[in-house]
C-alpha cells in the first residue's frame, strides 16, 4: 500500500499556516539561550548568519534587521548559527499493521512527521527521515533549511506500507549507524510482540534524546464490535474466530491498559518522552498539546 496524500496537501497554504502556528508554539515553549530562541541557533553575536524570523514580543531589539524593516515595514530578527547544532531523526514505522484504522495509522503518522520536520527545519535544525518494518530502510540523511522540506515531503508520500515489524532490531541498527546523535522521534503503533525496550535502550545508550509517539486507532484502544467475529493478523495473515462479548471486551481493555502502562514505564526508565496519538484526533490538535509541554524541541540537549 502506497501512502495516500498528495504532495499538495503538505504544501498548501492552510496546512503551512497550521505549521507556522505550531512552530511559534514550539519556540515559546523552549528555554534556550534567550527568550523564544532555539538551542541550535541564537540572535546576534559574531556567529555565522543563517536566516531571519519574525519579531516576537520580548525579543531583543538589538538583533532586528532594520534594512529588512525599511523594505517590508515589518520587524525581522537576524539568526546566527551557534556552536550547538541539533539533528532531529524521524523514524517512521511503515510495517503492514500501520495500514489499519480509519484513517489509516500510517497517514496520521505521516502528517505528524511532516509537521515536526517543518518545525525543526524552520528552527534551523537538521532533519533526517528513515523508515522501518522488519528491517531499517534507506532514508533521507539529515539536512538543514526550509528548502529541504519539499524533498522530504516527496519521500514521505512515496512510502509504502509493507513487511512485518521488528522495532528492536531496526532501532538498534539505526543507533549504531549514526555518527551524530540528536533527537530521535519514533512514530509507530508498537505492534511488535517482542516490544521496543531493547531498541529504545540502544538509542539512549548512544546519547539520543528519545521521543516515542505511539499511533493507534480508536478500535484498537476500545473496540465496539461484538458477536461472532473473524480476526485477521495483518502482518502474518493468520485468522481466528471468536465470540466477542462484554466480559471479553473488558479483559481486552484491561490488557491494553497494562500494555500501554508498560511502554510508559519503559520510557520513563531511560528518560524518553512518550505520547499516545489516537487517529480520530486531528494531528494539529495532538501537536498543540504535545508541543505545549516543551517536549522534543524544548528538551535539554545532551
Amino acid at each position: 500500500m502506497t501512502a495516500a496524500p498528495e504532495m499538495a496537501e503538505f504544501l498548501n497554504e492552510e496546512f503551512l499556516r497550521k505549521l507556522e502556528q505550531l512552530r511559534i508554539l514550539a519556540q515559546r515553549g523552549i528555554k534556550g539561550p534567550a527568550r523564544g530562541e532555539h538551542r541550535s541557533w541564537r540572535s546576534g553575536g559574531t556567529l555565522e548568519f543563517l536566516d531571519h524570523r519574525r519579531y516576537q514580543a520580548g525579543d531583543d531589539f538589538r538583533y532586528v534587521d532594520w534594512n529588512v524593516y525599511g523594505r517590508l515595514d515589518r520587524l525581522f530578527l537576524k539568526l546566527f548559527q551557534s556552536e550547538e547544532d541539533v539533528t532531529v531523526h524521524l523514524l517512521l514505522d511503515m510495517s503492514r499493521s500501520m495500514a489499519a484504522g480509519g484513517p489509516p495509522k500510517f497517514l496520521h503518522a505521516l502528517r505528524i512527521a511532516a509537521a515536526l520536520a517543518y518545525i525543526a527545519l524552520a528552527n534551523l535544525d537538521r532533519v533526517g527521515l528513515y523508515t522501518f518494518d522488519e528491517r531499517l530502510r534507506e532514508g533521507r540523511p539529515p539536512e538543514r533549511g526550509r528548502q529541504a522540506y519539499a524533498g522530504l515531503i516527496r519521500d514521505l508520500i512515496g512510502l509504502k506500507v509493507e513487511g512485518r515489524t521488528d522495532i528492536n532490531a531496526c532501532l538498534s541498527a539505526y543507533a549504531q549507524s549514526v555518527r551524530r546523535p540528536g533527537v530521535a522521534v519514533i512514530l509507530s503503533d508498537l505492534m511488535d510482540p517482542k516490544g521496543c525496550e531493547e531498541g529504545l535502550n540502544a538509542l539512549a545508550q548512544r546519547r539520543f534524546d528519545v521521543a516515542l509517539i505511539q499511533v493507534l486507532d480508536v478500535e484498537e484502544l476500545a473496540p465496539t464490535a461484538t458477536g461472532l467475529l473473524t480476526l485477521k493478523e495483518v502482518e502474518t495473515g493468520q485468522t481466528r474466530k471468536l465470540t466477542l462479548d462484554g466480559d471479553l471486551l473488558e479483559a481486552y481493555r484491561r490488557l491494553v491498559g497494562e500494555w500501554l502502562a508498560g511502554i510508559r514505564e519503559g520510557c520513563l526508565k531511560i528518560g524518553a518522552d512518550y505520547a499516545l496519538s489516537e487517529t480520530r484526533l486531528p494531528f494539529e490538535d495532538f501537536l498543540l498539546d504535545y508541543l505545549g509541554t516543551g517536549r522534543i524541541f524544548g528538551r535539554k540537549r545532551r
